[in-house]
């Protein structure tokens, strides 16, 4: 079952089964225009006319029973908070905008334009200065031995993973699957710097240590913070 047919299947087993109108439901993931016969990547989108309790329990066992493994929790929105989505939570909603189709009910979801960019700009920024502070704390602590230092740079791939997509979602957002994003980044931020390159996607268990350190530095000094002064020189 892919992920248009499994929306489909969830949504009407909600409709059947709680009072009150499904106003529009969407379905948007990283394989929504792919060809992937299975979900994988199934997010679900659901607008009410209003939420309540008994929707919310009725919502959560469906999806524990239908949802299968690629579906935790779908977003659950009441019709007048749609257009507060778009000032106040810009990348969350871009995010859906980029990749998604509408499987039941009404079409409600605006084109890009109606999105407030400059909210969208300094969310951009919060997100990538909460990244570098991470990422920094994430080196620090894998510096005691080696296997813990191959867990932190793990977790720093995937920090600087989600900086780029921020920053293509602001500057490029007509981007969609990450072999795109990564080439926009190394296009727009050559630094001459090997390590993010050559092992931005590889195993880290046979790394050395040393390799394992300079990775660490470069995500940082290379990669987030080269995204976020681009970010921050947009303003205001």
């Amino acid at each position: 079952m892919n992920v248009i047919e499994m929306g489909e299947m969830i949504v009407k087993e909600i409709a059947d089964n709680i009072d009150g109108e499904i106003i529009s439901a969407v379905v948007w993931g990283s394989d929504i225009h792919g060809e992937l016969k299975e979900a994988m990547d199934c997010n679900l989108v659901i607008v009410f006319d209003r939420i309540d309790g008994k929707k919310l329990e009725t919502v959560g066992s469906i999806i524990k029973e239908k949802g299968g493994s690629c579906m935790d929790a779908p977003l659950l929105v009441e019709m007048d908070e749609i257009e507060g989505m778009m000032d106040s939570v810009p990348v969350s909603f871009l995010n859906i905008l980029m990749s998604y189709q509408t499987i039941y009910g009404r079409s409600l979801f605006k084109g890009l334009s109606s999105l407030n960019h400059e909210h969208l700009r300094a969310q951009t920024e919060q997100s990538l200065r909460e990244n570098l502070f991470h990422a920094r704390k994430r080196l620090y602590k894998g510096f005691s031995d080696r296997k813990n230092m191959v867990k932190e740079i793990e977790m720093m791939r995937g920090l600087l993973k989600r900086s780029i997509q921020l920053y293509c979602i602001l500057k490029k957002p007509w981007l969609v699957n990450d072999e795109e994003k990564w080439s926009a980044f190394f296009d727009d931020f050559e630094s001459g710097d090997i390590y993010i390159k050559k092992y931005h996607n590889s195993d880290l268990s046979s790394l050395t240590e040393d390799d394992l350190k300079k990775l660490g530095f470069s995500i940082i000094d290379h990669g987030i913070k080269p995204l976020l002064t681009f970010v921050d020189e947009i303003g205001p």
